[in-house]
């Protein structure tokens, strides 16, 4: 009978600690994954891969900065201040245009958006337009709608044992900035020497691409992109094309790329221009902050400085792109690639 009493004692106690372990990570839910902040916390937002999918289904907001790891360091606030709404973030390391997309179209199942902030990052335009998003290298019981593959979450210990802590821990802290989500700028250096450490210069200079050699993957992102905006003709769709540094450019003529990169801005302005609400911000060919490498900490992230500067610019209406200044603004920066090469480059390579 003591055994028996014991057995039934320890599976009470057992369930009991299991619930209360599932209630705590439902309750705080550190990834946002039922719910937004709740009882004044903050939000805390540092891991994009657990927490993106939740604040993009979860939060109040209605507007969205959508990029990579360059767009990881604007301020939330800094596009408030600027264009009104409230934003946040949908962020992907590395991302290709499906998986924007898909945060976008996720944004849109439940509300209407007054503003998408769209960081077009080059790469993505030549990525593969039918890859499946999100894959295996997420945490798909994070994205799916599947509720019995949630114990991957509800009882997980570095849930339990260290993101909720944090939580707590940040989330009640006055002087935490929730609108700098995902920003990985204050543990990172931004220094010329830092950014040359990065950087493997190609040898010697390959014969250049065709212009339109991956046209096809180009128009099939574009696509993509030109549903969304098409669905949604309320919404004002701002385009930025960031400033990689001089040392990106540097490698992309070297490897006979940078032709096929200049046509695919092109291309991208043909298509979204089209559109009346885009506009499309070109950075690309600002001499002063990418022949600079110390604002940089590797030849294509830069300084949180910068995407400061990028929001007051898009306010002010500078460096917009638009059909009757696309083939001068082309030209200079071809221009600027040819500088680049021949005299600031060279110059610090030795030829």
């Amino acid at each position: 009978m003591e055994a028996k009493k014991f057995i039934r004692t320890f599976f009470i106690w057992a369930g009991g600690l299991l619930l209360a372990a599932a209630a705590a990570v439902a309750v705080m839910d550190p990834f946002y994954h039922y719910h937004a902040p709740i009882g004044g916390m903050k939000a805390v937002v540092s891991k994009a891969e657990y927490q993106c999918i939740g604040t993009v289904r979860n939060f109040e907001y209605d507007s969205i900065v959508l990029g990579s790891s360059v767009a990881e360091n604007y301020n939330n606030r800094w596009f408030d201040e600027a264009f009104g709404g409230r934003t946040i973030k949908g962020i992907k390391s590395g991302a290709a245009t499906v998986d924007l997309v898909y945060y976008m179209n996720e944004a849109f199942a439940s509300r209407e958006l007054a503003n998408v902030y769209y960081c077009l990052d080059i790469a993505a335009l030549f990525a593969d337009a039918e890859k499946a998003f999100p894959d295996a290298s997420l945490p798909l019981y994070l994205y799916n709608h599947n509720p019995f593959d949630d114990v991957k979450y509800l009882w997980n210990k570095t849930v339990i044992f260290e993101h909720i802590p944090y939580e707590l821990a940040a989330g009640l802290d006055a002087g935490f900035d929730e609108g700098a989500s995902y920003n990985w700028a204050q543990y990172k250096t931004f220094s010329a020497e830092g950014t040359l450490s990065h950087y493997d210069r190609p040898k010697t200079v390959s014969i250049m691409d065709a212009a339109e050699a991956n046209a096809a993957e180009i128009d099939a992102n574009l696509a993509l992109i030109s549903e969304v905006v098409r669905a949604h003709p309320e919404t004002t769709f701002r385009f930025i094309f960031s400033p990689y540094s001089m040392l990106w450019w540097d490698e992309a003529y070297r490897n006979g790329e940078s032709d096929g990169y200049l046509y695919a801005v092109k291309r991208a302005a043909e298509v979204l221009l089209h559109f009346d609400n885009v506009e499309i911000f070109y950075f690309q060919n600002d001499a002063e902050t990418i022949t600079d490498l110390d604002n940089y900490m590797d030849p294509i992230h830069f300084a949180e400085e910068i995407n400061h500067e990028i929001v007051r610019r898009m306010r002010a209406g500078e460096y917009r792109l638009t059909m009757e200044n696309l083939n001068e603004t082309l030209e200079e920066m071809a221009a600027l690639i040819k500088d680049i090469e021949e005299r600031y480059c060279d110059g610090i390579f030795g030829g």
